[in-house]
């Protein structure tokens, strides 16, 4: 049945406009002519299974009374046609905020939680167990007030199922018990409100398979990873607090949903209004979603960094990917004399191995390549295994991302490229992580020069060969003896890997909300300015030939002038410049 605009329903309320529909419903704004008040009617389409679901969210929600769950006016039938008569809320769900602001705040995520904690202890009293919370059920009004929603599928304590055995709710937000079809309490509630907790501090569900029976299987037998493996900076009590609520067994659980607000409440750090909290949470979200939305009439510039916002982490995922995996393809044909089909079969699964799982895929990337190594010289393998192996526990494991990206300073060099590096570094990322990326790379451009016996780069350094000269070499302290060799001849490799931080820290500084131009030829003076004081002034580079450095410098300079022709659009100052590496950093 479909509801006339032009008629008044119920013959009360006149409807404004539909706010949006689902599987059994239709959800309308209107205004009610009797009361005078504008509310939000949830129409409902009679039929087997969703009368009794009718009954039962209105019989359940006019036992409620509380300021963070939705009011249930009335309800009225009509014919086929059931109608809850609710407060009308205007504000934006959760689930829309995670997937723009994920991971939040400790701070906005205590908030929120407790919030929820609260509702649920209203509902838990009068014996209604809502089995479906979910980012989807919640929602953050403007003025900073939160609201639990959809209690269709909620049901009395103590009330049989409606058929044994039957699985209702979201997979991946259900708990263990719910997900075997057996009776649930408030701590099923708990569970899901635990749930929907590591996802606002990690920005991940912790249980999401690829299928639903794999989704089941994770909620019923697999245990999350901790929430500071995923996101370093969650303090260890908020992630002792979020594992107990994720308990499978429910007697492990919080006892109750004001036991779980209490140990969230003591965790919290500020005595900010709840509302001022939620508010500002509110408008980081409008301003992003606004920024997002004037992209699309801002041409291709704005569709290019839309694109680059909905799958920035695909993207990034399948670079790292790639810089880690196709290096293994000549090492597997030319060091081991494998067959062209077997070396691309390896470096594809490396490929995979690293885009399904960075953290670990990275960890097991480097162990690869140290056995790789023993081949051409244990030695080096000691010292990659000296190096490596606290790289990954401390760096790669936390922010798997962000560690890979040094490589790509290498990579510029194979280029014929270098300078740009720290340039584009300083363009996309914030003053600190470009100045440790843009160092690092460096390292990584000096250190595949040593090896190589032609510099791929010969006016900033010179090839030495030692690829060849470590050559089943097994002593790591002679192999030690000969990396350090060139830079202890040469001090402009002390020197260089400054210069590049300083280059991306002055290009970041500069950039701002949007001034690509200008940051680029900033970045390029003090490049230019820094080699003159390196090569010419001291540093036994008397014989160095500017005139190669001005003509490398001179061909970069063309390429850092057409950056700023792909720069965000200026509508997008708030959101979008440093979108390529400041959330791998968060």
């Amino acid at each position: 049945m479909h509801v006339k605009t032009d008629n008044l329903l119920l013959n009360r309320y006149k409807i404004l406009s539909k706010l949006g529909s689902g599987g059994f419903s239709d959800v309308y704004k209107a205004l009610d002519t009797r009361m005078e008040r504008v509310v939000a009617i949830k129409q409902i389409h009679v039929s087997r299974h969703s009368a009794p679901r009718a009954l039962r969210e209105a019989q359940t929600v006019a036992l409620l009374n509380h300021p963070n769950i939705v009011t249930l006016h009335e309800f009225e039938e009509d014919g086929d046609e059931c109608y809850l008569i609710m407060e009308l809320i205007e504000g934006v769900p959760l689930s829309k905020i995670l997937a723009k602001l994920a991971p939040l705040s400790t701070e906005e995520a205590i908030t929120v939680a407790t919030q929820i904690c609260r509702a649920l202890e209203a509902a838990h009293l009068n014996g209604v167990i809502h089995r479906d919370v979910k980012p989807e059920n919640v929602m953050i009004l403007h003025d900073g007030r939160l609201k639990v929603m959809d209690f269709g599928i909620a049901m009395l304590k103590g009330t049989a199922i409606a058929t044994s055995g039957d699985i209702i709710g979201t997979f991946a937000y259900m708990s263990p018990e719910q997900a075997r079809g057996e009776p649930v309490d408030e701590r099923s509630d708990i569970f899901s409100l635990g749930t929907v907790f590591y996802e606002m501090i990690t920005g991940f569900i912790p249980f999401n398979g690829g299928t639903a029976a794999e989704t089941l299987n994770m909620v019923q037998n697999v245990g999350p990873d901790l929430p500071s493996k995923i996101n370093p900076v969650i303090p260890e009590e908020i992630g002792r607090c979020v594992m107990r609520a994720l308990e499978k067994n429910p007697q492990s659980r919080y006892a109750s949903a004001a036991d779980f607000r209490t140990t969230l409440e003591s965790c919290r750090s500020s005595a900010k209004p709840i509302e001022e909290i939620l508010s500002n949470l509110i408008n980081r979200y409008i301003s992003i979603d606004e920024g997002l939305g004037s992209r699309k009439g801002a041409g291709w510039r704005g569709h290019l960094w839309l694109f680059l916002d909905e799958h920035y982490e695909s993207i990034t995922r399948t670079t790292v990917a790639l810089l880690l995996s196709l290096p293994f393809l000549p090492i597997l044909k030319t060091w081991f004399s494998l067959p062209r089909s077997i070396a691309v079969f390896g470096t594809a699964m490396i490929f995979i191995m690293v885009l399904l799982q960075p953290n670990y895929g990275i960890g097991i990337t480097f162990f690869l390549f140290l056995l790789a190594t023993i081949k051409h010289s244990p030695g080096l393998s000691l010292i990659l295994l000296f190096f490596l192996l606290p790289y990954w526990a401390l760096i790669s494991r936390r922010w798997p991302s962000l560690s890979v990206w040094p490589i790509a300073g290498a990579l510029f060099g194979l280029l014929r490229i270098p300078f740009v590096f720290p340039i584009l570094i300083g363009l996309l990322a914030d003053p600190i992580a470009a100045a440790l990326i843009s160092g690092m790379g460096c390292v990584a451009f000096e250190l595949l020069n040593i090896f190589l016996k032609e510099s791929t780069s010969p006016e900033l350094i010179q090839g030495y060969g030692l690829w060849s000269l470590i050559k089943d070499q097994s002593n790591p302290i002679f192999v030690a003896q000969l990396i350090s060799g060139p830079f202890l001849e040469d001090r402009t490799l002390f020197f260089q890997p400054i210069l590049w931080s300083l280059v991306a820290v002055t290009t970041s500084i500069v950039k701002g909300n949007r001034r690509w131009f200008t940051a680029a030829i900033a970045g390029f003076i003090v490049l230019t300015i820094g080699y003159q004081g390196l090569f010419v002034v001291n540093f036994n580079r008397q014989e160095f030939d500017m005139g190669e450095l001005m003509q490398s410098l001179s061909f970069s300079l063309i390429i850092l002038l057409l950056l700023p022709i792909f720069r965000p659009p200026p509508e997008d100052a708030s959101t979008g410049s440093d979108l390529a590496i400041d959330k791998l950093t968060e």
